[in-house]
């Protein structure tokens, strides 16, 4: 993919060195990173698919969880990015990381077979992809790849910046969308996308809640063996959830 078709790659290529210094993540996307990958609800020996992994923020915590008898792929089109993932394995002696570069829009089985990875037969257990589909140019078609790789059964999940549906919505300080579309530009991510409601109506159990002022939604979903029909949402609801900390969440 050209770099004009592709502005974000060229960009993430420039920022790999300093994007870990750069992107704000203690301040912005820890928590709801955190929560994500918990969402997940993965087990040891599960089989993670990482889309659009970058720098590798997601490992550890996905790690954590499904400990070394575990299998984590790691998928980015950026190099740079990719190579700053790699250092980060090398450094933690993760023997169980997989990445690899390819345009995750064109994601199969049969490409990642191509790329030396051997994909689990019935499908992983889980994928996710946290900041990237924002920034992703067909980033629809980088969900229905997402939605192909993981099993009946498995679960999805999607952690990105972004508006509310309506200003002031989920929590939203609406005073400072003017900052938060700064901040999303300068990443090449378009903050009008709203991804995570491709969770909410393409999968099954959702749970979809907002963090950092209403600014990153979050959302997880199971795939239904049949797959839900086009037109036809989970059931959610909207409610403030201050036990939780500062986010509003809704569910199947």
């Amino acid at each position: 993919m050209s770099t004009t078709a592709d502005p974000g790659r060229w960009l993430y290529e420039l920022l790999a060195p300093a994007y870990d210094r750069l992107s704000g993540e203690a301040t912005l996307y820890a928590v709801a990173r955190a929560r994500t990958i918990e969402l997940l609800q993965l087990r040891p020996g599960a089989t993670v698919l990482d889309v659009a992994c970058g720098t590798g923020r997601n490992h550890e915590l996905i790690l954590e969880r499904i400990g070394p008898s575990g299998r984590l792929v790691g998928v980015d089109r950026s190099p740079r990015m990719l190579q700053r993932a790699r250092e980060r394995a090398a450094r933690r002696g993760w023997s169980n990381v997989e990445l690899v570069e390819t345009d995750v829009t064109n994601l199969t089985p049969e490409l990642l077979d191509e790329l030396g990875v051997d994909p689990p037969s019935a499908g992983f257990d889980a994928v996710l992809c946290t900041l990237g589909l924002t920034v992703i140019p067909d980033w629809r078609k980088a969900w229905q790849a997402m939605r192909r790789l993981v099993q009946p059964g498995g679960r999805i999940a999607i952690m990105d910046a972004g508006y509310p549906g309506c200003a002031g919505q989920a929590g939203e300080t609406a005073v400072l969308r003017p900052v938060a579309w700064l901040l999303c530009r300068l990443f090449a991510a378009d903050p009008r996308r709203q991804p995570w409601q491709l969770i909410v109506n393409d999968t099954d159990n959702v749970v979809e809640e907002r963090y950092t002022l209403g600014y990153i939604g979050v959302a997880a979903g199971t795939r239904s063996a049949q797959g839900r029909p086009r037109g036809t949402p989970a059931a959610t609801r909207l409610a403030h959830r201050p036990d939780r900390g500062d986010h509003y969440a809704s569910s199947d």
